[in-house]
């Protein structure tokens, strides 16, 4: 079965993912996170049917893409929140210059160890709150709780510096 859904689908699938992201290389790192999660998902994979297999594939292409999408959205939210009004310097200087003065290993000690490691799965994985949920044994809603604290307390820290 795995051997013909990547024969099958690899090319339609990429092809799928380059029409929503306009970006070769993306669709093929989309592609290959698609088929990551179908090797994780092999049991549920190996019960479906051709159709309901390619179907289950493109939704996933779709939903990744989507959660990439209000991710990014997210950052740039939280990019524009963090610089004062009327700074006319671009994100990624001002992001520098930040990090420069500040010591992020003893910032990110001030989070106890579990918080500690999701937010580091969170914000520099990638990794999603349903995702963190089944790693750390935890409600997707207490582990998004659990960030909005951390980010807090880490927002509260650095504008205290």
């Amino acid at each position: 079965m795995w051997e013909w859904m990547y024969e099958g689908f690899w090319d339609k699938l990429e092809h799928f993912c380059y029409k929503l992201c306009r970006e070769e290389s993306r669709a093929e790192d989309l592609t290959q996170e698609v088929f990551l999660k179908a090797l994780q998902n092999r049991e549920l994979l190996d019960s479906f049917n051709q159709r309901q297999c390619k179907a289950w594939l493109f939704a996933t292409a779709r939903n990744l893409y989507c959660d990439q999408l209000r991710r990014k959205m997210k950052e740039e939210s939280l990019m524009r929140e963090m610089l004062p009004e009327g700074v006319e310097e671009p994100p990624d200087q001002t992001a520098e210059a930040a990090l420069g003065t500040v010591d992020l290993e003893t910032l990110l000690e001030l989070l106890d160890p579990l918080d500690r490691a999701m937010f580091t799965l969170r914000y520099e994985e990638g990794y999603n709150a349903s995702e963190l949920s089944k790693i750390f044994h935890l409600p997707p809603g207490t582990v998004r709780t659990r960030l909005r604290k951390a980010r807090t307390l880490l927002k509260h820290e650095l504008l205290e510096e």
